[in-house]
């Protein structure tokens, strides 16, 4: 039976010489047996030709160029005909983070079946994906990072690191409980190392515990989520976090919306 190729889509903002983003799609792409497609980001003002996107990759043969645009559709229709399961995108501090402009790659990025590398200035040049992080909070959400984190585990191996929230409120911690007898009884049929580290944080600061845990490294990969509820105010507040987060941390993020019809990667 014919098989479609999987593709990585990298959302470039500038044809920069130390290509840290194309590293990044050029591993993750090696990790699920991919291929990646380069393409200039939409709503930036420097725009990028697709003969420079050729060049910028020529000596590449994973990777292929290729043009979006801006439809309503987008980019959920590019992502459908292409078998694209995960976008990484070059985040410019200055220029993407303009909350209430209505082109804004956050748009993009909330609306999208599948989800996304954010990848900043400061991002690591030395992640290798074997360390993926896991923060934990009280939503019920959080077992869909679950999920997506033992891609890692049963395709590359990864060590998963579990921080658990502490909470006062019982219900809440009952929440985080049962998300993790659902992890390990998820993480059970694989073959990969996970371990439960020790927090004393709340579910309102877990995420950047996670950054900031003596274990955690500049390379290793943390998976955040976005809210359930999503809008202007939900744009606006994942943005300030996520700048934030990127400019203090050299830690390269996934950042997964919940309840999502995704179109998941397949083993190679």
């Amino acid at each position: 039976m014919y098989k479609k190729n999987q593709h990585i889509l990298l959302l470039v903002r500038s044809l920069n010489s130390n290509k840290n983003a194309l590293n990044h799609a050029l591993k993750i792409a090696h990790t699920f047996n991919s291929k990646v497609l380069v393409a200039n980001t939409p709503f930036s003002n420097n725009r990028i030709t697709h003969k420079e996107l050729e060049n910028y990759i020529s000596n590449i043969p994973e990777a292929s160029a290729i043009q979006l645009n801006t439809s309503d559709n987008e980019p959920n229709q590019s992502i459908k005909q292409l078998n694209i399961i995960f976008l990484l995108v070059e985040v410019d501090n200055k220029k993407d983070f303009k909350f209430f402009l209505r082109n804004n790659i956050f748009h993009w990025i909330l609306n999208a079946k599948i989800p996304t590398f954010l990848i900043g200035n400061n991002t690591s040049l030395k992640t290798d994906y074997s360390n993926i992080i896991l923060p934990i909070d009280h939503k019920k959400e959080s077992k869909e990072k679950m999920i997506w984190a033992s891609y890692f585990g049963r395709f590359n191996e990864s060590a998963i690191h579990l921080i658990p929230a502490k909470e006062k409120e019982d219900s809440f911690m009952k929440s985080i409980r049962n998300t993790l007898l659902f992890t390990k009884k998820m993480f059970s049929q694989f073959n990969f190392e996970y371990k439960i580290l020790k927090s004393e944080c709340s579910s309102k600061h877990i995420d950047e515990e996670a950054f900031t845990m003596p274990t955690t490294n500049e390379s290793d990969l943390v998976i955040l989520m976005t809210g359930k509820i999503q809008g202007i105010f939900l744009l606006r507040f994942n943005s300030i976090k996520i700048k934030h987060l990127l400019n203090s941390y050299a830690n390269p993020i996934l950042l997964i919306n919940p309840m999502k019809d995704y179109y998941l990667p397949c083993e190679g």
